[in-house]
């Protein structure tokens, strides 16, 4: 869908590789930022042009004005998926400066576990401008920051400050005067700086209480396989990676096999599969490492895009099980509609839930179900469950 916008997405890739060799190269920073925020505002642009047009429609009965119809909710549709891509990037760059698990927390609300309302257009709004000199002022005294809304994942605040692995973030308000929605953000932001600063918080997300740990497991992901899988699949129509016991990376172009005979060539007994391509295309990929970041060549994170690789990543949930069982725990998987968590035991007392958002990792940022689950597991130090 970014159709002839090719060039620009060649330019925020190169950009955004220079920044991952350099990432005090804050000019580049700087640049990256300037790139995506004339796309984002121009499929903005395009959305609202197009949507005047689909509304002086409505009540015209006739076929041809319903088919014209049809075609302008589509390209309403692509433009958004277009913005979409352009925030993936500009998620790329948070992920670069600051610690994912942190990260996480900006993308739900303060108040419940439901994710926060993402931010509307750039393009018109209000403040912008002074979201801007922030921006600009951050950089000139070195400190490396972006704008929120050039984030999926990002939904507080309108500038974050990255120079650690915290998100600091700060609003740009126009006026002094704060009206009820100003002043419940200004509290949202009190409660998530408490947090970051104290490791602890309070009836954050209606929680009791929130603590969070650092972990001495360092993490263990297998980019590298997933990104010589996709190469071969283009060389040869498919291919399949098997980083560890129990995990396949497989991927399709349309040259290849069909799915089932490749899924037959696997001899898997409970997998448990994602389908990358679909958060993708329904725009559900935050707060997980953007694919921008885990698909590294140009041209395969294009064909990615335009919907020319097909990505599955499969999981034997069995071994999940057998990785806390090889620990000492009794464990298994508990399924709830289309959902399941991994409950651990220890034979003498203490247990804990691994959510399946923690073991999605897996699949949407290509680590190592071992290290995820054995991560996992520290947490039932704590008897407040996992994930």
């Amino acid at each position: 869908m970014l159709g002839y916008r090719k060039r620009s997405f060649a330019a925020a890739h190169t950009l955004l590789q220079t920044l991952r060799a350099n990432p005090e190269d804050l000019k580049t920073l700087k640049e990256l930022q300037r790139v995506l925020l004339g796309e984002v505002i121009r499929a903005e642009e395009k959305i609202r042009e197009l949507k005047a047009e689909l509304i002086a429609r409505k009540g015209k009965a006739n076929s041809t004005a319903g088919n014209r119809s049809a075609y302008l909710e589509n390209r309403i549709d692509g433009f958004r998926r277009c913005a979409y891509i352009w925030r993936c990037f500009g998620d790329a760059i948070a992920f670069l400066y600051m610690d994912k698990f942190a990260l996480k927390q900006c993308f739900y609300s303060t108040e419940n576990t439901n994710p926060r309302q993402n931010a509307g257009f750039i393009a018109g709004k209000e403040g912008l401008a002074n979201e801007l000199i922030l921006l600009d002022s951050a950089l000139e005294q070195n400190v490396p920051a972006v704008l929120v809304d050039l984030t999926n994942t990002i939904r507080f605040g309108d500038v974050c400050l990255m120079d650690g692995p915290d998100p600091y973030l700060i609003e740009a308000k126009a006026s002094n005067k704060l009206n009820s929605r100003g002043r419940k953000q200004k509290r949202s932001l009190e409660k998530l700086r408490a947090f970051y600063e104290t490791d602890k918080a309070e009836g954050l997300r209606g929680f009791p209480v929130v603590r969070r740990r650092a972990s001495e497991i360092p993490e263990r992901t297998h980019i590298d396989q997933i990104n010589e899988c996709i190469a071969e699949a283009l060389n040869n129509g498919y291919a399949v990676r098997q980083p560890e016991r129990g995990l396949y990376f497989l991927v399709l172009t349309n040259e290849g096999p069909s799915l089932a005979q490749a899924m037959d060539s696997l001899e898997l007994t409970a997998p448990w599969v994602t389908f990358l391509n679909k958060p993708k295309a329904e725009r559900a990929w935050a707060y997980y490492l953007p694919f921008t970041l885990s698909i590294m060549n140009k041209d395969h994170l294009w064909d990615f895009i335009q919907g020319k690789l097909f990505i599955f990543v499969l999981v034997e949930l069995d071994r999940i099980c057998q990785i806390a069982r090889d620990k000492g725990y009794h464990a298994k998987v508990d399924w709830g509609d289309d959902l399941f968590t991994l409950r651990a035991e220890m034979p003498g007392g203490g247990a804990g839930v691994i959510s399946y958002d923690l073991l999605k990792r897996i699949a949407m940022e290509f680590v190592s179900p071992e290290w995820i689950v054995l991560w996992a597991l520290e947490g039932l130090k704590d008897s407040r469950g996992i994930g």
